[in-house]
Protein backbone atom coordinates (compact mmCIF):
# COMPACT_ATOMS: atom_id res chain seq x y z
CA UNK A 1 0.00 0.00 0.00
CA UNK A 2 1.87 2.87 -1.09
CA UNK A 3 0.15 5.32 1.08
CA UNK A 4 3.51 7.47 0.83
CA UNK A 5 3.10 8.24 -2.45
CA UNK A 6 -0.60 8.64 -1.77
CA UNK A 7 -0.83 11.07 0.83
CA UNK A 8 0.41 14.07 -1.53
CA UNK A 9 -2.70 13.44 -3.62
CA UNK A 10 -5.32 16.60 -3.91
CA UNK A 11 -8.01 16.57 -1.41
CA UNK A 12 -10.52 16.28 -4.75
CA UNK A 13 -8.90 13.27 -6.03
CA UNK A 14 -8.96 11.53 -2.52
CA UNK A 15 -12.97 12.30 -2.15
CA UNK A 16 -13.09 11.06 -5.97
CA UNK A 17 -12.18 7.52 -5.24
CA UNK A 18 -13.73 7.37 -1.86
CA UNK A 19 -16.88 7.89 -3.46
CA UNK A 20 -16.02 5.10 -6.34
CA UNK A 21 -15.42 2.73 -3.70
CA UNK A 22 -18.34 3.19 -1.90
CA UNK A 23 -20.47 2.77 -5.02
CA UNK A 24 -18.80 -1.10 -5.66
CA UNK A 25 -20.60 -4.01 -4.24
CA UNK A 26 -19.85 -4.55 -0.78
CA UNK A 27 -18.28 -8.36 -0.45
CA UNK A 28 -17.76 -10.21 2.94
CA UNK A 29 -14.29 -11.96 3.16
CA UNK A 30 -12.01 -12.49 6.58
CA UNK A 31 -9.37 -10.00 7.04
CA UNK A 32 -6.05 -11.87 6.16
CA UNK A 33 -3.64 -12.60 8.94
CA UNK A 34 -0.19 -10.99 9.08
CA UNK A 35 2.28 -13.22 7.55
CA UNK A 36 5.18 -10.76 7.37
CA UNK A 37 8.37 -12.42 9.13
CA UNK A 38 9.88 -10.45 12.46
CA UNK A 39 10.49 -7.37 13.08
CA UNK A 40 7.95 -6.48 9.60
CA UNK A 41 5.46 -7.78 11.64
CA UNK A 42 5.41 -5.46 14.30
CA UNK A 43 3.28 -2.66 13.68
CA UNK A 44 4.59 -0.26 16.05
CA UNK A 45 7.84 0.04 13.88
CA UNK A 46 5.20 1.72 11.43
CA UNK A 47 5.41 4.85 13.43
CA UNK A 48 9.71 5.26 13.66
CA UNK A 49 9.52 4.14 9.39
CA UNK A 50 6.88 6.99 9.42
CA UNK A 51 9.35 9.47 11.08
CA UNK A 52 12.25 8.70 8.63
CA UNK A 53 10.35 8.59 5.68
CA UNK A 54 6.71 9.88 5.06
CA UNK A 55 6.82 13.65 3.74
CA UNK A 56 3.59 15.10 4.69
CA UNK A 57 1.62 18.00 2.57
CA UNK A 58 -0.03 17.89 -1.00
CA UNK A 59 1.32 17.96 -3.75
CA UNK A 60 2.54 21.79 -5.06
CA UNK A 61 2.82 22.51 -8.66
CA UNK A 62 6.64 24.04 -9.86
CA UNK A 63 5.48 27.20 -10.83
CA UNK A 64 8.81 27.78 -13.32
CA UNK A 65 7.27 24.11 -15.45
CA UNK A 66 4.65 24.18 -17.76
CA UNK A 67 1.02 22.45 -16.69
CA UNK A 68 2.16 19.21 -18.65
CA UNK A 69 5.09 18.69 -17.02
CA UNK A 70 3.38 19.21 -13.61
CA UNK A 71 0.66 16.92 -14.23
CA UNK A 72 3.11 14.33 -15.79
CA UNK A 73 4.92 14.86 -12.17
CA UNK A 74 1.63 14.50 -10.65
CA UNK A 75 0.96 10.99 -12.26
CA UNK A 76 3.85 9.95 -11.51
CA UNK A 77 5.52 10.35 -8.16
CA UNK A 78 1.41 10.50 -6.72
CA UNK A 79 -1.46 8.90 -8.36
CA UNK A 80 1.20 6.19 -10.43
CA UNK A 81 3.43 6.24 -7.59
CA UNK A 82 5.68 4.75 -10.19
CA UNK A 83 8.95 5.17 -7.27
CA UNK A 84 7.41 2.48 -5.26
CA UNK A 85 8.85 -0.28 -7.53
CA UNK A 86 11.43 2.00 -9.87
CA UNK A 87 13.01 4.01 -6.90
CA UNK A 88 15.76 1.44 -4.82
CA UNK A 89 15.12 1.35 -0.94
CA UNK A 90 17.48 2.90 1.72
CA UNK A 91 18.62 0.98 4.79
CA UNK A 92 15.26 2.01 6.44
CA UNK A 93 13.24 0.20 3.56
CA UNK A 94 12.00 3.50 2.42
CA UNK A 95 12.37 5.37 -0.75
CA UNK A 96 15.82 7.02 -1.67
CA UNK A 97 15.44 9.91 -2.83
CA UNK A 98 18.94 10.23 -3.68
CA UNK A 99 18.43 7.63 -6.60
CA UNK A 100 15.04 7.96 -7.55
CA UNK A 101 13.18 6.35 -10.42
CA UNK A 102 16.93 4.54 -10.62
CA UNK A 103 15.92 1.18 -10.77
CA UNK A 104 13.95 -1.13 -7.76
CA UNK A 105 12.06 -4.41 -7.57
CA UNK A 106 8.35 -5.05 -7.53
CA UNK A 107 8.69 -8.54 -5.52
CA UNK A 108 10.70 -10.82 -7.38
CA UNK A 109 10.59 -8.52 -10.48
CA UNK A 110 12.81 -5.96 -11.36
CA UNK A 111 11.69 -2.78 -11.80
CA UNK A 112 13.99 -0.93 -14.36
CA UNK A 113 15.26 2.32 -14.13
CA UNK A 114 13.39 4.74 -16.14
CA UNK A 115 15.63 7.96 -15.25
CA UNK A 116 17.06 10.36 -18.80
CA UNK A 117 20.23 8.09 -18.47
CA UNK A 118 20.88 6.74 -22.17
CA UNK A 119 22.42 3.43 -21.32
CA UNK A 120 20.95 2.47 -18.08
CA UNK A 121 17.64 4.38 -18.38
CA UNK A 122 14.94 5.28 -21.00
CA UNK A 123 17.42 7.90 -22.52
CA UNK A 124 17.83 6.22 -25.68
CA UNK A 125 13.81 5.81 -26.37
CA UNK A 126 12.10 8.44 -28.20
CA UNK A 127 9.01 10.53 -27.13
CA UNK A 128 7.07 8.66 -29.09
CA UNK A 129 7.99 4.92 -27.99
CA UNK A 130 8.12 5.77 -24.45
CA UNK A 131 4.55 7.24 -25.36
CA UNK A 132 3.88 4.17 -26.86
CA UNK A 133 5.01 1.57 -24.13
CA UNK A 134 3.38 3.07 -21.30
CA UNK A 135 0.05 3.08 -23.20
CA UNK A 136 0.30 -0.52 -24.64
CA UNK A 137 3.42 -2.21 -22.55
CA UNK A 138 4.98 -2.95 -25.79
CA UNK A 139 7.36 -0.86 -27.87
CA UNK A 140 9.54 -3.04 -30.47
CA UNK A 141 13.20 -3.47 -30.84
CA UNK A 142 13.11 -1.95 -26.76
CA UNK A 143 10.66 -3.73 -24.22
CA UNK A 144 7.90 -5.67 -23.26
CA UNK A 145 5.98 -5.46 -20.08
CA UNK A 146 5.98 -8.23 -18.21
CA UNK A 147 5.11 -9.15 -14.32
CA UNK A 148 3.68 -6.35 -12.26
CA UNK A 149 4.22 -3.83 -15.61
CA UNK A 150 2.36 -5.69 -17.68
CA UNK A 151 -0.85 -5.50 -14.69
CA UNK A 152 -0.41 -1.82 -14.55
CA UNK A 153 -0.33 -1.62 -18.15
CA UNK A 154 -3.51 -3.53 -18.48
CA UNK A 155 -5.27 -2.20 -15.66
CA UNK A 156 -4.20 1.70 -15.40
CA UNK A 157 -2.12 2.87 -18.18
CA UNK A 158 -4.12 2.11 -20.89
CA UNK A 159 -6.84 3.90 -20.31
CA UNK A 160 -5.51 7.51 -19.76
CA UNK A 161 -5.76 9.98 -22.11
CA UNK A 162 -3.01 10.35 -24.32
CA UNK A 163 -2.75 13.70 -22.22
CA UNK A 164 -1.60 12.16 -19.57
CA UNK A 165 0.73 10.06 -21.07
CA UNK A 166 2.56 12.72 -22.86
CA UNK A 167 2.11 14.53 -19.89
CA UNK A 168 3.96 11.59 -17.89
CA UNK A 169 6.65 11.31 -21.03
CA UNK A 170 7.46 15.26 -20.45
CA UNK A 171 7.86 14.40 -16.83
CA UNK A 172 10.27 11.14 -17.15
CA UNK A 173 12.32 13.32 -19.47
CA UNK A 174 13.79 15.79 -17.50
CA UNK A 175 14.32 13.29 -14.39
CA UNK A 176 18.01 13.38 -13.63
CA UNK A 177 20.00 10.96 -15.26
CA UNK A 178 21.25 7.93 -12.80
CA UNK A 179 24.07 5.51 -14.26
CA UNK A 180 23.58 1.63 -13.26
CA UNK A 181 26.04 -1.33 -13.58
CA UNK A 182 24.99 -1.79 -17.25
CA UNK A 183 27.67 -1.69 -20.01
CA UNK A 184 25.22 -1.25 -22.61
CA UNK A 185 21.64 -0.29 -22.81
CA UNK A 186 19.34 -3.02 -21.71
CA UNK A 187 17.48 -3.27 -25.46
CA UNK A 188 20.58 -3.31 -27.35
CA UNK A 189 21.35 -7.24 -27.12
CA UNK A 190 20.28 -9.30 -29.71
CA UNK A 191 23.24 -8.57 -32.83
CA UNK A 192 25.16 -11.22 -31.79
CA UNK A 193 25.82 -14.77 -34.17
CA UNK A 194 23.83 -17.74 -33.23
CA UNK A 195 24.88 -19.63 -30.15
CA UNK A 196 25.21 -23.17 -29.51
CA UNK A 197 22.11 -24.82 -28.46
CA UNK A 198 24.37 -26.13 -25.11
CA UNK A 199 24.39 -22.02 -23.94
CA UNK A 200 21.64 -23.48 -21.56
CA UNK A 201 24.01 -25.92 -19.63
CA UNK A 202 25.15 -23.12 -17.00
CA UNK A 203 23.09 -24.10 -15.26
CA UNK A 204 23.85 -27.49 -13.22
CA UNK A 205 21.01 -29.59 -12.22
CA UNK A 206 18.39 -32.30 -12.22
CA UNK A 207 17.02 -31.19 -15.74
CA UNK A 208 17.20 -34.14 -18.18
CA UNK A 209 17.17 -31.63 -21.50
CA UNK A 210 19.74 -29.18 -22.66
CA UNK A 211 18.54 -25.28 -22.96
CA UNK A 212 17.77 -25.26 -26.61
CA UNK A 213 15.51 -28.16 -26.67
CA UNK A 214 13.63 -26.64 -24.11
CA UNK A 215 13.75 -23.78 -25.91
CA UNK A 216 12.23 -25.46 -29.02
CA UNK A 217 9.63 -27.69 -27.80
CA UNK A 218 8.45 -25.12 -25.23
CA UNK A 219 9.03 -21.21 -26.61
CA UNK A 220 9.91 -21.15 -30.52
CA UNK A 221 6.28 -21.86 -31.85
CA UNK A 222 5.26 -18.69 -30.51
CA UNK A 223 8.78 -16.38 -30.04
CA UNK A 224 10.08 -18.30 -33.35
CA UNK A 225 13.83 -20.60 -33.84
CA UNK A 226 15.61 -17.08 -33.68
CA UNK A 227 13.51 -15.15 -30.72
CA UNK A 228 12.14 -13.17 -33.26
CA UNK A 229 8.43 -13.45 -32.26
CA UNK A 230 5.47 -13.22 -34.49
CA UNK A 231 3.23 -10.86 -36.11
CA UNK A 232 0.11 -12.13 -34.32
CA UNK A 233 2.07 -10.16 -31.17
CA UNK A 234 4.09 -12.25 -29.55
CA UNK A 235 7.30 -10.22 -28.46
CA UNK A 236 10.69 -10.82 -30.11
CA UNK A 237 13.34 -12.17 -27.69
CA UNK A 238 16.13 -10.04 -28.98
CA UNK A 239 16.53 -5.69 -28.20
CA UNK A 240 14.23 -6.89 -25.28
CA UNK A 241 14.89 -5.23 -21.90
CA UNK A 242 14.24 -8.21 -19.93
CA UNK A 243 16.82 -10.94 -21.67
CA UNK A 244 19.21 -7.87 -22.07
CA UNK A 245 19.03 -7.03 -17.83
CA UNK A 246 22.23 -8.14 -16.44
CA UNK A 247 20.12 -10.18 -13.68
CA UNK A 248 17.77 -12.56 -15.50
CA UNK A 249 15.20 -12.50 -12.46
CA UNK A 250 12.51 -10.78 -14.65
CA UNK A 251 13.15 -13.78 -17.55
CA UNK A 252 13.01 -16.80 -14.63
CA UNK A 253 9.54 -14.96 -13.51
CA UNK A 254 8.21 -14.90 -16.88
CA UNK A 255 8.88 -18.58 -17.34
CA UNK A 256 7.48 -19.06 -13.59
CA UNK A 257 4.47 -16.72 -13.78
CA UNK A 258 4.10 -15.88 -17.22
CA UNK A 259 2.18 -12.58 -18.65
CA UNK A 260 -0.91 -11.40 -18.18
CA UNK A 261 -1.33 -8.97 -21.42
CA UNK A 262 -4.63 -8.51 -21.00
CA UNK A 263 -5.07 -8.32 -24.82
CA UNK A 264 -3.60 -4.86 -24.74
CA UNK A 265 -3.08 -3.53 -28.46
CA UNK A 266 -3.42 -7.05 -29.40
CA UNK A 267 -0.54 -8.20 -27.04
CA UNK A 268 -0.99 -11.72 -25.82
CA UNK A 269 -0.53 -13.27 -22.57
CA UNK A 270 1.65 -15.89 -21.96
CA UNK A 271 1.40 -19.01 -20.19
CA UNK A 272 3.00 -19.68 -16.92
CA UNK A 273 5.65 -22.99 -16.29
CA UNK A 274 5.85 -23.00 -12.98
CA UNK A 275 3.67 -26.39 -13.09
CA UNK A 276 5.75 -28.00 -15.91
CA UNK A 277 9.54 -27.21 -14.95
CA UNK A 278 11.52 -27.75 -12.52
CA UNK A 279 13.38 -25.57 -10.72
CA UNK A 280 16.61 -26.89 -12.83
CA UNK A 281 14.91 -27.03 -15.80
CA UNK A 282 13.80 -23.39 -15.37
CA UNK A 283 17.46 -22.60 -14.48
CA UNK A 284 18.70 -24.14 -17.89
CA UNK A 285 15.96 -22.49 -19.86
CA UNK A 286 16.40 -18.99 -18.68
CA UNK A 287 20.30 -19.34 -19.26
CA UNK A 288 19.76 -20.21 -22.90
CA UNK A 289 17.26 -17.48 -23.11
CA UNK A 290 19.44 -15.00 -21.93
CA UNK A 291 22.82 -16.18 -23.87
CA UNK A 292 21.15 -15.98 -26.52
CA UNK A 293 19.06 -13.51 -27.18
CA UNK A 294 20.51 -11.28 -24.43
CA UNK A 295 22.84 -10.62 -22.11
CA UNK A 296 25.35 -13.44 -21.86
CA UNK A 297 26.47 -12.30 -18.91
CA UNK A 298 23.55 -13.15 -16.90
CA UNK A 299 22.95 -16.78 -15.36
CA UNK A 300 20.85 -18.29 -12.66
CA UNK A 301 21.20 -21.75 -11.01
CA UNK A 302 18.70 -23.63 -9.44
CA UNK A 303 19.00 -22.86 -6.29
CA UNK A 304 18.00 -18.92 -7.05
CA UNK A 305 14.84 -20.76 -9.05
CA UNK A 306 14.14 -22.48 -5.89
CA UNK A 307 14.29 -19.19 -4.05
CA UNK A 308 12.33 -16.93 -6.48
CA UNK A 309 9.42 -19.40 -6.75
CA UNK A 310 8.86 -19.43 -2.78
CA UNK A 311 8.39 -15.93 -3.13
CA UNK A 312 11.46 -14.10 -2.44
CA UNK A 313 15.43 -13.16 -3.29
CA UNK A 314 18.80 -13.63 -2.32
CA UNK A 315 19.15 -10.05 -2.19
CA UNK A 316 15.63 -9.75 -0.35
CA UNK A 317 16.75 -12.59 2.13
CA UNK A 318 20.05 -10.65 3.10
CA UNK A 319 17.73 -7.89 3.73
CA UNK A 320 15.25 -9.74 5.61
CA UNK A 321 18.57 -11.27 7.78
CA UNK A 322 20.11 -8.22 8.33
CA UNK A 323 16.16 -6.25 9.61
CA UNK A 324 16.26 -9.08 11.83
CA UNK A 325 19.42 -8.72 12.72
CA UNK A 326 19.23 -5.28 13.61
CA UNK A 327 15.97 -6.03 15.59
CA UNK A 328 17.38 -8.37 17.61
CA UNK A 329 20.71 -6.25 18.02
CA UNK A 330 17.83 -3.60 19.27
CA UNK A 331 16.41 -5.18 21.81
CA UNK A 332 20.03 -6.53 23.24
CA UNK A 333 20.96 -3.55 23.71
CA UNK A 334 18.37 -2.17 25.32
CA UNK A 335 18.01 -4.97 27.44
CA UNK A 336 21.73 -4.50 28.33
CA UNK A 337 20.76 -1.01 29.29
CA UNK A 338 17.88 -2.09 31.24
CA UNK A 339 20.19 -4.25 33.40
CA UNK A 340 22.46 -1.96 34.05
CA UNK A 341 20.07 0.82 35.32
CA UNK A 342 18.77 -1.51 37.58
CA UNK A 343 22.65 -2.32 38.64
CA UNK A 344 23.09 1.37 39.22
CA UNK A 345 19.97 1.36 40.92
CA UNK A 346 20.02 -1.05 43.22
CA UNK A 347 22.67 0.19 45.55
CA UNK A 348 20.40 3.28 46.21
CA UNK A 349 17.78 1.07 46.82
CA UNK A 350 19.48 -0.79 49.46
CA UNK A 351 20.58 2.45 51.07
CA UNK A 352 17.19 4.21 50.55
CA UNK A 353 15.59 0.90 52.48
CA UNK A 354 18.12 0.40 55.44
CA UNK A 355 17.32 4.45 56.06
CA UNK A 356 14.00 4.30 56.46
CA UNK A 357 14.39 0.98 58.35
CA UNK A 358 16.84 3.00 60.68
CA UNK A 359 14.48 5.62 60.94
CA UNK A 360 11.48 3.18 61.95
CA UNK A 361 13.55 1.68 64.90
CA UNK A 362 14.42 4.80 66.08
Amino acid sequence: MPYDSFAAMSREDVLAIRSYLLAQSPISQPRPANILPFPFNQRWTLALWKLANLHSGSFMPDRSRTAAWNRGAYLVEVLGHCGACHTPRNTTFGMDDNRKLAGGSAGIWQAFNITSDKIAGVGGWSDEELFRFLKTGAMPGKAYASGPMAETVMNSLQHLSDDDIHAMVAYLRDVPARPGDERQPRFSWGNVPTIADNAGTKAQGSGTAAGGDLYRSLCSGCHGANGEGSADGTPSLTHNTSPGAAVPDNVVMTILEGVKAGDVAGRKSMAAFAGWLDDAQVAILANYVTAQFGNPEASVTAADVRQMRAGTSTEQTVMLLAGQALAASGAGLLLGLLLLLAKRLRPRMRSTRLMFGHRDRR
